[in-house]
């Protein structure tokens, strides 16, 4: 007879969200790979490695955004990437911080923007507030408030305490502890690491990757 795909309830994209295979690429001197690696839903990887590397490198292949000289990258169906450092930079400006978010979703109702704020801590007395006073960890929480309301599930933070302070890491860390989609976490950090939940650890040492 056989089961029905989806009795467990689907998730919002498909069970497999990027796969690389045997994916190679050169960059000038730098080569990267043979890697395959495969991101599965609800999956939190974090990316280590000194910097040069090549993560970035692996971030940029597993999005797609890297023309490979060799190999195979796929982002699955139903996959919505979302970046939090593009995120914050919409937070810089002089409106507050509700109509900065209510521009960036038009679609979204002004009361449903406060439920989704709230939820990331960010209440009354700050979405009135001009968004260029924000602190870095009420802008970061602002935007992953904003990826959310984007339907993103898929979300990237690439090296996100070169511009955070220790509050603002914890801030980060509690915002992400509700976020239930999947998670790549590019980072050098050992703090971030250990402040950040995550189910798989990815290292990166001269183009090579290796899962620990």
């Amino acid at each position: 007879m056989g089961t029905a795909h989806g009795d467990r309830g689907a998730p919002r994209s498909g069970a497999v969200v990027a796969t690389l295979r045997d994916a190679t690429a050169r960059r000038g001197d730098f080569s990267f790979g043979p890697a395959s690696l495969q991101i599965d839903w609800a999956d939190r990887v974090a990316i280590t490695g000194a910097n040069g590397a090549g993560k970035s490198t692996l971030l940029a292949a597993l999005l797609g955004r890297l023309p490979l000289d060799e190999g195979y990258a796929a982002l699955g169906p139903g996959v919505v990437v979302g970046e939090v450092d593009q995120a914050r930079g919409l937070f810089y400006g002089s409106e507050s911080l509700l109509e900065a978010f209510c521009a960036a979703v038009p679609d979204t109702e002004p009361a449903e923007v406060r439920t989704l704020l709230a939820k990331f801590g960010l209440r009354a007395d700050h979405v009135l507030r001009p968004a260029t006073t924000l602190s870095p960890g009420e802008r970061t929480r602002a935007a992953l408030a904003l990826l959310q309301g984007r339907g993103v599930n898929l979300l990237v933070l690439d090296e996100p305490t070169n511009h955070l302070d220790l509050t603002a890491i914890e801030q980060l860390e509690s915002a992400l502890a509700s976020y239930e989609g999947t998670l790549l976490l590019v980072t050098h950090d050992r703090r971030m690491l250990d402040a950040v939940s995550t189910t798989r650890r990815v290292e990166v040492a001269d183009g090579k990757v290796t899962e620990l």
